[in-house]
């Protein structure tokens, strides 16, 4: 996909990026500021502030990437819910601290979905599974659920970080209490999130799995890293455990942020080659009409300027006499190369495909061949207009396709359809004749016709086999059209 560094960027992800600062620098600083346990906050922190980081990189450099703002999300949910965390016991009243906690549990259950949701969107920012669109906010609802199932259910003071002694929770309900685990199943979402990125990775372009193993491989390195925790703490000790501990986390966010990044580079180097190939379509395109405008308004009007002088020539000469047939026969010549001028003009670009659209262009075509073919028009194809260089290129792939059924086929039933394909075009040539090995096809056999195509963004599909006929299918993308009615 191409990205447009001009985008807007969302209200909620320039709101992010001062919280998000304000929150990373409380939970860096809350050791100076005397919270306890600076182990316990800092570690943890990594990753949350390695998100936060990957994400405004993003949002600043790819602002179109939506995966980049839940990173961003991901990032500032985290690190606000450690600073929730952190202030909720320099509080007096047990209830506002009770609610800064029961806050900041809810903020870090939705970075969890947040990570879900940019999982599943990478690295092109769409969901693979139709469903997923509105799976992400009911698990939103649900992590809120679980989020207030804990502050409520727990025996203690619900908190993210172990920042403070046990307190007891004053709004303890006791029939909450067996089900306060379940919010541990939120942890299980980014899981669930990369194995629907492995299962996506398989059928995935090769440009989208080059980027898919960045993160793939990250989290690998954490998931030995979570389990080797207590080796390595044995045989190296817990701080040089915490250090490969933080260089693995930090990790994770950097693979998301360099597979964007290399995505972004890549979307517009086939947005630059995508503008190139229009512009070679459109040029051709103009190019084809410079030739029929020369052929009709030069070499067409002299032959019939010269045929208008052999006529008068021949009033002027004895009927019957030698020169009368010698001018007759030189008159006939030429009327045979103007008919043939014309033709070619008409088959470099038919005016009627300029005047009337594709439909109706298609339509005479097929009308003037001696095969009986069958020709299905879809309505909302026949009544709409596409780029000079879509038409023209449909146009010429149902002649080339027609040309190749006379030629080479021997079939006895033919067919041409020109169907709507969402927003896009589709147009199709079938035959029931010898047909050959589509995938045994030389180098140069079709290459014309899958160049014709790809010049206007459009791709070519060959389904053949000894016997059973061929069907080429030329798909037209909805990108570059623009809708326009046929007039009479």
């Amino acid at each position: 996909m191409a990205h447009n560094r001009s985008v807007m960027r969302p209200a909620w992800v320039l709101a992010a990026i001062p919280l998000g600062a304000v929150a990373a620098l409380g939970v860096l600083l809350s050791p100076l500021a005397g919270a306890s346990r600076a182990v316990a906050v800092i570690v943890p922190a990594v990753l949350p502030l390695g998100f936060y980081a990957a994400g405004l990189v993003a949002a600043l450099l790819v602002p179109a990437q939506p995966v980049g703002h839940r990173l961003l999300a991901v990032g500032t949910l985290h690190l606000g819910a450690f600073a929730l965390a952190i202030m909720a016991p320099l509080l007096g009243p047990p209830a506002a601290t009770w609610l800064l906690s029961a806050l900041g549990l809810a903020a870090y259950a939705l970075g969890f979905v947040a990570l879900f949701d940019a999982v599943v969107r990478y690295p092109d920012g769409a969901y693979a599974i139709a469903g997923l669109r509105r799976a992400v906010p009911m698990a939103a609802l649900a992590a809120l659920a679980a989020a207030a199932v804990r502050a409520l259910g727990s025996v203690q003071m619900p908190t993210v970080l172990d920042v403070s002694g046990a307190t007891p929770n004053p709004f303890r309900v006791p029939a909450l209490e067996p089900v306060v685990g379940v919010a541990g199943a939120l942890l299980l979402l980014p899981l669930i999130g990369l194995l629907l990125m492995l299962v996506r990775y398989r059928g995935a372009p090769a440009d989208d799995r080059a980027q898919m193993r960045w993160p793939i491989g990250a989290t690998v390195a954490v998931v030995v890293g979570v389990v080797t925790t207590g080796l390595l703490q044995e045989a190296l000790g817990p701080p040089i455990q915490s250090a490969i501990f933080i260089v693995a986390a930090s990790a994770l966010p950097a693979a998301f942020l360099i597979g964007l990044l290399r995505q972004a580079r890549e979307g517009d180097r086939v947005a630059v080659l995508e503008a190139a190939r229009r512009r070679l379509a459109d040029a051709t395109v103009e190019e084809r009409r410079r030739i029929e405008r020369d052929l009709h308004d030069g070499a067409q009007q002299h032959l019939v300027a010269l045929l208008s002088r052999v006529e008068l020539a021949r009033q002027d000469a004895q009927s019957g006499s030698r020169l009368d047939l010698e001018l007759s026969q030189i008159a006939g010549s030429v009327r045979e190369i103007h008919h043939e001028l014309r033709e070619l003009a008409r088959g470099i670009y038919p005016a009627i495909l300029s005047d009337r659209g594709l439909g109706e262009a298609v339509t005479s075509a097929v009308g003037r061949l001696a095969l009986p073919i069958h020709l299905s028009i879809d309505p909302s194809v026949a009544g709409r207009r596409y780029p000079p260089a879509v038409e023209g290129a449909a146009y010429l792939f149902v002649l080339e396709g027609l040309t190749n059924v006379m030629k080479h086929s021997g079939a006895e039933s033919v067919s041409v359809s020109l169907a709507a394909s969402g927003d896009g075009l589709e147009v199709a040539v079938c035959d029931d004749g010898r047909g050959f090995e589509a995938d045994a096809l030389g180098a140069g056999a079709l290459q014309a016709l899958r160049d014709r195509l790809g010049a206007v963004g459009a791709e070519l599909l060959v389904d053949s086999g000894p016997g059973r006929g061929t069907r080429l299918r030329g798909r037209f993308p909805a990108a570059g059209m623009h809708a326009g009615s046929v007039h009479g």
